[in-house]
């Protein structure tokens, strides 16, 4: 009898042994009954090879399967990617390298239980929104996104988890629902109940994994159709749209940028995606394209709070057209990061909160600060805006004025003094820079100002937290807008227009949507910005009432009468976008009328202002130089303050003089061959018309003088070569240059003159 009782009880230990479930390799005491049919083997025929596999991740001689059913309705459901590897892998490190590689696949995982990591929710991104985000016990506030693919939780709480996106796959729990694990090794017949999780699943070349969701504690079979995932594929067409620069989340991640695709699709955090999850500095606030590269300006070199993305530095350059990065700099002499402009083809300047620093862009270098741009304190003389027009680089300078800086020597020339807020150039040429209730415009050559209040609005720029401003000019037509100041800290709802040519302004141009019910839109950034390709007016908005509310954004576009046309909502998230950024498509264009052949026998002028044009930038900024002038003995060759080239007959002879032609760092050129037949002036006649150069021979000084303004001035070489340019106060310091023969010219606003020069 005790014998029999023996067996009896064995019998049944052994019978709820068996009858216990486990999930992922834990006991449950909890799922008991109809359920343990979970553990039982299962004969499943799938629809796909290893062949058919799509998308792999991982490199190796290895491969294995790995398959997630989400059992929702939601098609395609049963998705499969595949796994390469070398050595020895888990079932976890294929989870997290797909998880890592594909941007769609998302997992909630509770790492360090005692039998490994526990994966407690898995999501895909099914209708491309990029909305990869969950939300705990309903907490909207402050959701929860991927860092590599991983929400990490450090409990078994994962019934509280539901997914942003309520259309994409997601399934998720613990107590309520949970995710059996299913595999099959070469040398299994049928796919398996794992009695393990999947740290400690080891792979073999050949496996199946399959995770299955059991949604309400329900069996689903495995499926027999299971659908190969497309491999992800980063968007690359940054032509046809335009680009958003974020500031985004402090303390969360570091900036960002997306792309609006004129077809109306939002590509976010295009940089991310083309660089493996690496991202900007920290409150990215600028953003420009000059030439084939996008220069990104955050204030900080890096967010600490941010786990998700690596962060770029102040400064990040990046390839224009693929969003690959090229370089990236945390230091930029010192100071925070505000603002670029490119100068030309090899050099830019940087804005920053203690001055203007050259960057050499062929090198990809930070140089050191421009005299006389810095001092006044980070909050109290930082630089905010620049622009390069043909002749000088404006750029403003917090409380000091606007700072003119000659790109060809680096140097302060001029300081405009008062207290503006932005810079830009019109369509005409001329400059305008805005205070609080004043346009200023000013000559671009001559600096001389003229002042128009603004009736009865303001622009109120923040200094305090900088950012671009809405002050913005037109390249299709000579107008000028902006958003109206309620105070420092915020804008007003109307968008303001002023008439260039007229000089008229019109306050209630445009008026910002929104403005209904509890919560109103409100610019965030610098709010608005013109597309020079289709004149219309780009207005970023987000929702006021802080919080929560700033997960709410919008870009509206306004045509060239104040007309709202199309509104985007932007996918909810603390983007705080910063600055509209738009593609350089096209090179400058030179007119058919410009010469490739002329004779000259007296000083001549070419009206270049007239010959070249640019469909997406403004024509007026457009540089124009003199590259290389193959005989500078028979001509002389120079381009004055009026955008003239001035051609000079020296001797007779003839000269190929090729100009450069540089729209915002893309650049064209012409060769003109010059015919001259005469000389205007000879070298012994120079002392008589009183222009002297003193002492020749020189050492390091060379002093000039004359009664006539001078417009260029030019020292070569024996060869042709230019080799100093530089007058300050009627000098040009020679001491650097070899001892040696050099020939000088000068033009003024009366004559062309040359003169041996001897350097001892």
């Amino acid at each position: 009898m005790k014998k029999f009782y023996l067996l009896t009880m064995l019998f049944l230990f052994a019978f709820f042994t068996n009858a216990q479930v486990t999930v992922q390799g834990v006991p449950r005491n909890d799922i008991q009954g109809g359920n343990s049919s979970n553990q039982l083997n299962t004969t499943v025929t799938t629809n796909i090879n290893f062949s058919d596999i799509q998308y792999w991740v991982g490199s190796g001689t290895n491969e294995a399967a790995f398959v997630v059913q989400w059992n929702d309705t939601k098609n395609p459901d049963a998705l499969v990617w595949g796994f390469r590897w070398n050595g020895n892998a888990t079932g976890e490190d294929m989870l997290r390298a797909i998880a890592q590689a594909d941007p769609r696949l998302f997992a909630l995982v509770y790492p360090g239980t005692q039998f490994g990591s526990a994966i407690g929710g898995i999501g895909f991104d099914l209708n491309g929104q990029n909305t990869n985000a969950l939300y705990k016990n309903g907490n909207t506030t402050y959701p929860l996104y991927p860092v590599g693919g991983i929400v990490n939780t450090t409990a078994y709480d994962f019934d509280d988890y539901t997914a942003a996106d309520a259309a994409d796959h997601w399934g998720s729990g613990w107590y309520n629902s949970y995710w059996s694990y299913w595999v099959k090794d070469p040398t299994d017949a049928d796919f398996g109940y794992s009695g393990v999780g999947a740290t400690s699943r080891v792979l073999q070349n050949g496996s199946w994994d399959v995770w299955n969701f059991n949604a309400g504690m329900n069996s689903f079979p495995i499926s027999s159709t299971l659908t190969p995932v497309s491999a992800y594929a980063s968007f690359t067409n940054f032509t046809d749209g335009y680009f958003m620069v974020n500031e985004e989340w402090f303390g969360h991640t570091n900036g960002s940028v997306n792309f609006i695709g004129n077809n109306g699709q939002i590509n976010y955090r295009v940089y991310s995606n083309a660089n493996n999850n690496h991202a900007f500095g920290a409150t990215t606030q600028y953003g420009t394209i000059y030439g084939d590269k996008f220069y990104f300006v955050s204030k900080q070199a890096a967010d600490g709070g941010d786990t998700q993305y690596t962060p770029g530095g102040r400064l990040v350059v990046a390839n224009a057209q693929t969003m690959q990065k090229i370089a990236g700099f945390n230091d930029i002499g010192g100071g925070d990061g505000r603002s670029f402009v490119g100068v030309n083809e090899n050099k830019g300047y940087i804005g920053a909160s203690n001055g203007v620093y050259v960057f050499n862009i062929a090198n990809m270098q930070v140089g050191s600060a421009i005299a006389g741009t810095g001092g006044g304190g980070q909050y109290a003389g930082q630089i905010g805006n620049m622009i390069r027009s043909s002749k000088y680089v404006f750029a403003v300078k917090q409380s000091a004025g606007i700072l003119v800086i000659n790109p060809a020597t680096d140097a302060l020339i001029s300081t405009i003094p008062g207290a503006f807020h932005s810079i830009v150039q019109a369509k005409d040429g001329s400059i305008w820079a805005i205070q609080d209730q004043k346009l200023v415009n000013i000559h671009p050559t001559t600096f001389a100002t003229t002042s128009y209040n603004i009736p009865t609005t303001k622009y109120l720029g923040s200094w305090g937290a900088w950012n671009a401003g809405s002050f913005s000019a037109s390249s299709k037509q000579n107008a000028l807008y902006w958003i109206n100041s309620v105070s420092a800290w915020a804008s007003g709802t109307q968008i303001v227009k002023f008439d260039v040519t007229t000089k008229t302004f019109n306050e209630t141009f445009a008026a910002i949507p929104g403005q209904t019910g509890t919560y109103k839109q409100i610019p965030y950034g610098a709010g608005l910005r013109v597309n020079p390709i289709t004149d219309e007016l780009i207005l970023n908005t987000t929702e006021s009432g802080y919080g929560a509310h700033y997960q709410k954004n919008w870009i509206h576009t306004f045509n060239t009468s104040g007309t709202l046309t199309n509104t985007k909502t932007l996918n909810d998230y603390y983007w705080f976008p910063a600055l509209a950024v738009f593609p350089d498509n096209t090179l400058p264009a030179v007119s058919s009328t410009f010469p490739s052949q002329v004779n000259v026998n007296t000083a001549s002028t070419i009206d270049l202002k007239t010959l070249v044009t640019d469909e997406d930038n403004l024509s007026s900024a457009i540089v124009k130089t003199v590259k290389s002038n193959s005989n500078p003995a028979v001509v002389s060759a120079v381009i004055n303050d009026n955008d003239e080239l001035v051609l000079s007959p020296l001797a007779s002879g003839i000269a190929n003089v090729v100009v450069s032609f540089n729209s915002n760092g893309k650049v064209v050129e012409k060769t003109l061959t010059v015919n001259s037949t005469a000389s205007t002036l000879a070298t012994a006649e120079v002392k008589k018309i009183e222009f002297s150069i003193y002492p020749n021979p020189v050492t390091d000084i060379l002093t000039i003088k004359t009664q006539e303004k001078i417009l260029n001035i030019s020292v070569y070489d024996a060869s042709g070569k230019m080799v100093n340019t530089q007058l300050n106060n009627g000098q040009i310091n020679v001491s650097a240059l070899p001892n040696g023969v050099y020939i000088l010219k000068a033009v003024t606003d009366k004559a062309v003159y040359q003169q041996k020069l001897i350097k001892k």
